[in-house]
């Protein structure tokens, strides 16, 4: 790779990722780029946020030509799909579809280092009206299970959010669908007491800000994992991939 060309990384998934209730400067691309500055001092890194709101894997194989056709190569992708899958087809279908998007990643770009995502914990039955993870769970176990089969690292938002809020950091998500106004995101505590009884209060799945810098912090920590000195692509040639 030439020294004046960025390492690129792609993030790919649904709401969780593409965040677009928040304001540009809170959004994950934005915030992991900070960390990444400081991680990683002498790469030249960019970031390009792919999420769409409402997408399955199964969506974004309808646009996957697109997409890669209109940015430059990626080095690395994250990859944080499920919720919608669960919803649209089941959790086979996802370990299935899940299967083949890696495989035509790693047959289109060789080089190309993929990270798989788990998705957000919610802290029931502290600040949560139903145990959502009881049906998450099973997709973010086939994701750890894909990681380990295919050697792909993972970044367990899940576990880390989890790990946070048994510390006390348990505001990790937006509030208010429905109990406000039905469009109404209402990005931390600051209405918590006056909502206390609303059932619905609680039920938002989306990462607030201090959601997205846990998610940003955790995704830092598996790259420098993996990667700690450098993310610069060893023997890139930009020249050998071909997308297919």
């Amino acid at each position: 790779m030439s020294p004046v060309e960025p390492i690129h990384l792609l993030l790919i998934g649904d709401c969780t990722l593409a965040t677009s209730y928040l304001p540009d400067h809170l959004r994950n691309e934005v915030l992991l780029a900070e960390r990444l500055r400081r991680a990683y001092p002498h790469d030249h890194i960019m970031i390009t946020n792919e999420g769409l709101d409402g997408e399955s894997i199964a969506g974004f194989l309808q646009r996957y030509d697109r997409t890669i056709a209109r940015h430059p190569l990626p080095d690395y992708v994250f990859v944080r799909y499920g919720v919608n899958d669960r919803r649209d087809y089941g959790i086979d279908q996802f370990r299935a579809l899940l299967l083949q998007l890696i495989q035509q990643l790693q047959h289109d770009l060789p080089a190309l280092r993929i990270l798989l995502e788990t998705g957000m914990f919610v802290d029931y039955p502290a600040h949560y009206a139903w145990d959502r993870n009881r049906v998450l769970q099973p997709l973010y176990d086939v994701i750890r299970e894909v990681a380990a089969q295919h050697d792909l690292p993972l970044v367990d938002l899940y576990d880390r959010m989890l790990q946070e809020t048994a510390r006390g950091n348990w505001d990790l998500r937006v509030r208010g669908y429905g109990s406000v106004e039905p469009n109404d995101v209402v990005l931390g505590a600051g209405r918590d007491e006056l909502y206390s009884d609303d059932i619905h209060w609680f039920t938002n799945i989306h990462p607030n800000p201090r959601g997205m810098r846990v998610i940003a912090s955790e995704e830092v920590r598996v790259l420098q994992h993996h990667w700690p000195l450098t993310l610069q692509p060893h023997n890139y040639q930009a020249q050998e991939y071909g997308v297919g």
